[in-house]
């Protein structure tokens, strides 16, 4: 923290104003705006309750800004992407320590640490004023919503930073003195502050966005499951049997409160407007916690208002598929923060059956990139050797007739299995914008080229056995399938960089998790494995549904009520509803009636058991057995293999993947999917170190092109995870900040109250 008076001496006034709790439902709390407040509102059972409205707050800021360093880089599921922001977080290199540096971009080691301490100091101001709010009719919500932000708080920052500071006043000057507690004695607090907000909250809230009892229920829930984990297995025995008797009960409770979605597109995909009504994904049964935002554009610019997880997982599409493509609306503005890490990502899914990959990432992108003279014949060449003139793709002047109609860019995941063979000369491997390879793939839908495409294995003839190439790699570069969860096209400027969507925080397909895990950790691993199969259900292809049909949030630019204003809707703005699945797992080169055929039936992914894993489970258990035998080996360790990639094929990039690895200890073995974070020299799923400079590469004529005597995937600040680092440094700035006995913290001092390591 920059000054330790900003966290525990925040002033009072965080019961300055009420405000919008939600963006869409009928009911939402009036914003109230006090330009003058005394201390004497914060002393009233009236100021107390604003206060505890003004705690929702914490959840808008921790998405608003970037959070994403702290819950989901460095781990199995997702490394950097080209932006480079906050790299170390994922590399574990020397810049990451008590003050992490990197570029502009990078979030300070106490960017979580100090948000949350101001919040907890709000906490607890209305936790020491319970007398005041004697009856008081909102005495129990105001108390309960309290307790649950700070057990909240705590449970995060134990997670992350083992022994904390626990503290449970409110400060009422400045205070410099602070020690750490165990995290023994931080468990306590936090199921204790759980439990009773479990028992103050109502059994709903009164308005869409507010906690309730299930809410509490989830977070004790995962509280007894983290503390009977791995991380606190030093000190722990004595709590585990009773903890996972407790996970058990409590998620039986969220899970009968917030029944699953139907259909897994509705809780994500199929978003058409802010403030939709049901089943728009921003208010359906499974959402447990979220960060409701507003559509108030006068609050623009702080933590009242946007989220930007809509940018964080945006791969440059304007720049990955040359001269095709333009930022627009639909697409979102591309931070690409984070990217899929191609070892675990494309190799985790079922693709053929399981839906959720189609539905968590984008394929397709669609030709939205104006031409300067709309009469010119472009000079490229299609396979057959047709000249293709651009003009056909969009006409002499495009319209809204156009909009979305021609694919301009497709990744293609065709693993081995699925006998899709594209051949290196059709595909685009190359990271020179001059060495692409274009209009050798002809949509099936349009039957046009498709002007650039990218796929997982190329071959280098069609009875070749093994794959010679890939268009992934493992360098921190702008080229992947992105997470499409967040996009959000119904927005009010183009290029915004924060979306109006609700971020969903917990959701109650969690629970089956916790559920799941808790009787695997008792020992009854195939009845904690038989929890999980609703979620396995929901996830296979329903018969008659249209299993390359794709949507995210991007398609509400077409009925936004900000298209008039935004020339960019108008001009730019397109979406592409087909994903590559044929082209993946096969049937596009066949008639629309194989297609149809195969669309009629539902997919079956199969029943689950310790004895029957599926294919895709044992291959990152025989990828991780290289280093650690107790992946073919050990029964339990097989089951929480199999429940971990399971819940990233649930729940990929929701903010439970860091937290989820470091409590169970299985973060260094699953970074070997990680190149960039487990070794300095980085290679591809088929263990190449990249094109050093041999010309290989060719032009759309066929022109060699030296493309560098640089490995392309090299990655000199990776490699360097250490066991240390399986808790977060504390905070330069906080030690720099306290006191001992009235003196600053000597380096001896600082040493001591520091995590090892650091």
């Amino acid at each position: 923290m920059k000054n330790i008076f900003r966290i525990l001496t925040l002033a009072a006034v965080a019961g300055a104003l009420t405000f919008s709790l939600s963006s869409c439902g009928e009911k939402f709390i009036n914003e109230t705006q006090r330009t003058k407040i005394d201390s004497g509102f914060l002393e009233t059972p009236q100021g107390l309750y604003s206060m505890s409205t003004s705690l929702y707050l914490q959840f808008r800021e921790l998405f608003y800004g970037e959070s994403w360093p702290f819950t989901m880089a460095g781990t199995d599921e997702l490394m950097i992407g080209g932006d480079r922001a906050s790299e170390a977080y994922n590399t574990y290199d020397a810049r990451y320590g008590t003050r992490t540096t990197g570029s502009a971009n990078t979030r300070n080691t106490d960017y979580i640490w100090n948000i949350m301490y101001t919040w907890l100091n709000r906490a607890n101001k209305i936790i020491d004023a319970a007398d005041i709010l004697e009856g008081y009719a909102k005495k129990d919500e105001t108390l309960g919503t309290a307790y649950f932000v700070r057990g909240f708080d705590y449970l995060f920052l134990v997670n992350q930073h083992g022994d904390i500071p626990l503290v449970l006043h409110a400060a009422t000057g400045p205070e410099r003195e602070y020690s750490r507690q165990s995290r023994e004695e931080v468990y306590k607090q936090v199921i204790e502050d759980l439990e009773n907000a479990y028992k103050l909250l109502p059994n709903k809230g009164d308005m869409d966005g507010k906690i309730d009892k299930s809410t509490a229920a989830h977070y004790l829930a995962q509280a007894h499951l983290w503390r009977a984990s791995e991380c606190n297995d030093d000190w722990n025995s004595s709590y585990k049997n009773q903890d996972l008797q407790d996970v058990i009960k409590y998620a039986d409770i969220v899970i009968a409160a917030h029944p699953l979605v139907a259909h897994y597109e509705d809780l994500f995909a199929n978003y058409t407007k802010n403030g939709a009504a049901a089943p728009s994904p921003d208010n359906n049964t499974e959402i447990v916690l979220k960060a409701s935002h507003t559509v108030d554009t006068t609050e623009r610019g702080s933590a009242n208002a946007g989220t930007m997880t809509l940018c964080w997982f945006v791969m440059p599409y304007q720049n990955a598929f040359t001269g095709f493509m333009e930022r627009d609306v639909a697409g979102g503005r591309s931070y690409q923060r984070l990217k899929n890490t191609p070892k675990y990502t494309y190799f985790i899914y079922d693709l053929a059956n399981d839906s959720r990959f189609w539905k968590t990432f984008k394929t397709t992108w669609a030709i939205n990139r104006s031409v300067s003279d709309p009469n010119k014949d472009y000079d490229y060449l299609a396979k057959d050797g047709t000249q293709i003139k651009m003009t056909s793709y969009f006409g002499p002047h495009r319209t809204e007739a156009t909009f979305s109609k021609y694919l301009g860019g497709m990744y293609i995941i065709n693993r081995k299995e699925y006998g899709q063979k594209f051949l290196t000369e059709d595909i685009d491997i190359s990271y020179s914008p001059k060495g692409h390879k274009l209009f050798k793939i002809k949509d099936y839908n349009t039957g046009k080229y498709i002007p650039d495409v990218k796929a997982l294995l190329t071959y280098a003839s069609a009875d070749a056995a093994e794959p010679e190439n890939t268009s992934m790699n493992p360098n921190m570069d702008g080229q992947f399938t992105m997470v499409s969860k967040y996009l959000d096209g119904d927005v009010d400027k183009y290029n915004l960089a924060n979306g109006f969507r609700d971020q969903v925080i917990a959701r109650s397909a969690e629970d089956y998790f916790f559920k799941a895990e808790a009787l695997i950790r008792q020992n009854k691993i195939d009845e904690g494995i038989a929890v999980l199969k609703p979620l396995r259900d929901r996830a296979q292809f329903r018969a008659g549904e249209e299993r390359d049909k794709y949507m995210d949030g991007g398609q509400a630019f077409a009925t936004s009520s900000y298209r008039e204003a935004i020339a960019a809707y108008t001009y730019r703005s397109v979406f592409y509803g087909k994903s590559s699945y044929f082209y993946s797992v096969g049937g596009w080169d066949k008639d629309q009636a194989y297609r149809d055929e195969v669309n009629s039936k539902a997919s079956v992914l199969p029943v689950v058991t310790s004895s029957n894993y599926p294919a895709e489970d044992e291959y990152v258990m025989n990828f991780l057995a290289e280093t650690n035998p107790k992946y073919k080996t050990d029964a339990f360790t097989r089951a929480m293999c199999y429940l971990l990639n399971e819940k990233s094929r649930e729940m990929y990039a929701e903010s439970k993947r860091y937290n989820d690895l470091v409590r169970t200890r299985t973060l260094e073995d699953r970074l070997r999917f990680n190149d960039q974070a487990w070794s300095e020299n980085p290679t591809d799923i088929l263990g190449h170190t990249g094109n050093k400079g041999t010309k290989s590469v060719k032009d759309e004529k066929g022109n060699p092109i030296d493309d560098g005597d640089i490995d392309r995937y090299a990655s000199p600040n990776g490699g360097h995870f250490k066991s240390y680092h399986y808790l977060r440094p504390i905070p330069a700035s906080f030690l720099e900040n306290i006191t001992k006995d009235g003196h600053p913290l000597t380096a001896d001092e600082m040493h001591e109250m520091q995590n090892p390591g650091y």
